[in-house]
């Protein structure tokens, strides 16, 4: 009891000490603020302007801190184009069919690439390279390829694709039950499956440019393997696709919108593509029947871009419609069917030749794209023959060296005083339309009746091809077509597609040309292949099978904040712009940069 009674008292004492310390130190603390600082605030006014020199120093630090902060804060900061988005692209034509084998509309073309992939493709620099394949070797013949497939590729169902694939898918282009559109002639080319990754092409003769011909899409075997070749086009794949490419169908739908009967079709990122990393989530497509319908697509901001429009075409776009044009291995001819009876002579074709003013016909060509050779520059590396120059007295001499002459009203007349009527065949087409117009108005003056026969623009490739191009029925057609990644004329001026369904559309016959074409076709000499090509070119520019009218271009037209294909991407034809379409973006947004 008194242990407790000491402990207590103890307590109560350090208490009582601790309190008068406590009070003794806030008495001291406070009489020397008061004599340091609140007696002598009356002073302050004595250096005031010291004080606000110090005060705006300070905040001028303060400010400059803050400044500095936001401004090194966005160095660390851009906008960039991520993952994300959609992109809307407008093209001319119907989709009738999703099977890439059987693409004739600009829109099914278009549609084809996006979903599927090719063999091999060009690469940025115009030359091919493999796709889904990984390689394609020539032996030392140049008779045997040997294409390898690449590791861990897949069809959007989760199937692999394999050597049968490829195989099935040659067998069916060259069946011709089957119908398909694919320009690639396999019909002498044998296959054989070495192992699931890897096929080999055997030819009759060697073909160093064997490679370009494996430019096409691949069908998958498991879907269509049981179906008949000729019912393949009308099967469910052609609306339901397993596809191979960047994109897969979601789904398609079609609208009379005040009667342009347009077609939606609506695309998403395909998770199985083998080049995963496609930025867009989903791409859609647009169809319309008239570029007209486009330009207000584009103006109503319903589209973000299009490759259907004319070089002109830009002031009737809105603002914040950029363009971009870009060269292709193509060209338009105005091929010149010698087998007509007015024209099958080679004078009247060099009187033609020499009596059209080009400046004139050319007129409004941009100079990069005048063309006057069917063989490129970039194409093969050649010395190019000079071509006849305009002359219209030298022209006049040759009418009458084919036995021709003029009448009284100055026109050119046959050897029974006939006029001489030359009927051109060409699609409505902006400045193709326009330049053989004004080709027909030279020849006009040059003393030949003539007649432009304009193919409107609602009828698809397919039916101009089948109901004029084929059955050759022109005396000259303005066409454009596609030259290639590498030199190869044989296909346009071979006598052995000089039929119904070959490509010769000038229906030009030389035996000696033919060699030639032939020789360049199959050597594994560069320096004979050379040779053969500069004979050939000599021999067109004399023979005028065919008149060179400009390069072909893209023209594409798109929303300024997306981002498209390269300015350094090299095209072979229009469809290459997406060949790096997995770097196509919608979407920007601001991302941490490392210092």
């Amino acid at each position: 009891m008194n242990k407790t009674n000491k402990k207590s008292g103890r307590s109560r004492f350090s208490r009582k000490k601790i309190a008068d310390f406590y009070h003794e130190s806030t008495d001291k603390v406070g009489k020397h603020f008061s004599d340091n600082f609140i007696s002598r605030i009356q002073n302050a006014h004595e250096v005031r302007l010291w004080i606000i020199e110090w005060v705006l120093l300070i905040v001028v630090v303060f400010l400059f801190a803050i400044v500095q902060s936001m401004w090194y804060g966005d160095s660390y900061h851009v906008d960039a184009y991520v993952k994300g988005g959609n992109y809307t692209e407008a093209v001319l034509g119907e989709v009738s069919s999703m099977n890439p084998l059987y693409a004739t509309t600009n829109a099914e073309k278009t549609l084809g690439r996006l979903l599927f992939a090719n063999l091999v493709s060009p690469d940025g620099s115009s030359h091919s390279k493999g796709e889904l394949a990984k390689s394609a070797k020539m032996d030392n013949t140049g008779r045997v390829w040997t294409v390898t497939l690449r590791d861990n590729i897949f069809w959007s169902d989760g199937e692999p694709i394999l050597a049968d694939d490829v195989i099935f898918t040659v067998d069916l282009i060259r069946d011709r039950s089957a119908k398909t559109t694919i320009s690639a002639d396999f019909s002498h080319v044998s296959t054989k499956k070495i192992n699931e990754k890897t096929i080999e092409f055997t030819l009759p003769s060697t073909y160093v440019d064997f490679m370009d011909s494996l430019e096409f899409p691949v069908v998958p075997r498991h879907i269509l393997g049981d179906i008949s070749p000729a019912l393949v086009y009308e099967s469910d794949f052609s609306t339901h696709p397993v596809c191979s490419g960047p994109f897969v169908l979601n789904a398609m739908q079609a609208a009379n919108v005040t009667n342009l009967n347009t077609q939606t079709i609506y695309l998403n990122r395909n998770t199985k593509y083998f080049l995963s990393d496609t930025k867009l989530d989903t791409f859609t497509l647009k169809t319309y029947k008239k570029r007209e319908d486009i330009i207000e697509a584009l103006n109503a901001s319903e589209a973000t871009a299009t490759a259907e429009l004319a070089n002109d075409s830009a002031e009737k776009l809105r603002k914040g419609i950029s363009s971009r044009e870009s060269l292709l291995n193509g060209g338009v001819f105005a091929f010149i069917n010698t087998k007509s009876d007015n024209l099958s002579n080679k004078y009247i074709r060099q009187a033609i030749s020499r009596g059209v003013n080009m400046n004139k016909v050319r007129e409004n060509i941009d100079e990069s794209q005048i063309l006057d050779y069917p063989i490129l520059e970039r194409q093969e590396s050649l010395t190019y023959p000079e071509l006849l120059k305009y002359d219209l007295n030298a022209a006049k001499e040759l009418i009458a060296k084919a036995q021709f002459k003029y009448n009284k009203q100055g026109k050119i007349v046959d050897k029974d005083g006939l006029p001489v009527v030359l009927n051109i065949a060409v699609q409505k087409r902006d400045t193709i339309t326009e330049v053989a117009e004004r080709f027909a108005e030279e020849l006009r003056l040059l003393g030949f009746d003539v007649s432009v026969n304009v193919y409107d623009e609602s009828q698809t490739t397919a039916d101009f091809f089948t109901a004029v191009v084929r059955p050759r029925d022109y005396d000259i057609l303005f066409y454009e077509v596609n030259l290639g990644v590498s030199a190869d004329p044989f296909v346009y001026y071979s006598s052995t597609q000089a039929t119904a369904g070959g490509w010769n559309f000038s229906n030009y016959t030389n035996s000696l040309v033919d060699d030639a074409l032939l020789s360049a076709h199959t050597t594994t000499n560069m320096n004979i292949r050379k040779a053969k090509y500069e004979y050939f070119l000599k021999t067109w520019a004399a023979d005028v099978p065919a008149i060179a009218m400009y390069q072909s271009s893209l023209k594409y037209y798109y929303e300024s904040n997306v981002q498209i294909y390269s300015e350094n991407l090299q095209m072979t034809d229009v469809l290459d712009r997406f060949n790096d379409v997995r770097y196509w973006a919608s979407e920007k947004r601001s991302v941490n940069v490392t210092p």
